[in-house]
């Protein structure tokens, strides 16, 4: 207190107040977080870019491919849709329980634009009782068939309850799988499983 009162006079001339004002802004500017350099480089995807303030956002990272993620990422992303007449076929339910949150059943498709087909990576298709609104006259098999020829990069399987059939179709020939109906749900989930780690998300 005594040094305040010995150098009143220093403290208020035009030298003690740059003084004093320097050292409050010194203390200012050590709180505040640096600021970013506009032309400071910035790595996204193993690719260096420049942010520009007028231009868009960095892009998203590209989702890798389903060989590249864990099955609990795969059941998050991969879309299944079921094309069956049997609106109670369980293993609908099964899968869902199983964390396959986006599995979907429709009795039939009137349309292959539909945005449950288009969003699906994986389709299963009943042989009997679907195919009828777009007129196939094959039924599940020529829907099939149509789907894999739109969607050459979607997983198409067939199923069906009969053991006989037109063996020689050529849906047949293209799907990803064949699985008789009847067969225990478990081999669904694991085809599932198999199909999704094929896919490019």
């Amino acid at each position: 207190m005594d040094w305040l009162k010995n150098n009143i006079e220093w403290i208020f001339s035009g030298i003690g107040i740059f003084a004093i004002g320097g050292i409050i802004n010194y203390f200012r500017n050590k709180r505040t977080p640096p600021t970013t350099n506009p032309n400071q480089s910035i790595v996204i995807n193993n690719q260096t870019t420049t942010p520009d303030s007028n231009a868009n956002p960095p892009p998203k990272p590209i989702v890798k491919p389903g060989k590249n993620m864990s099955l609990a990422e795969r059941k998050l992303h991969t879309h299944v849709l079921f094309i069956d007449d049997d609106a109670k076929f369980q293993v609908v339910k099964i899968l869902v329980n199983s964390g396959w949150k986006n599995t979907f059943l429709v009795k039939d498709a009137a349309t292959l634009d539909d945005a449950l087909i288009f969003n699906a990576h994986i389709l299963f298709v009943d042989v009997q009782g679907v195919g009828k609104k777009m007129g196939f006259e094959s039924e599940g098999l020529g829907l099939a068939q149509a789907l894999i020829e739109k969607y050459p990069s979607k997983k198409v399987v067939i199923y069906s309850i009969e053991t006989q059939g037109d063996r020689f179709h050529a849906a047949l020939r293209k799907a990803a799988s064949f699985l008789p109906k009847n067969a225990d749900p478990y081999e669904f989930t694991k085809l599932v499983e198999e199909l999704s780690s094929e896919i490019i998300f």
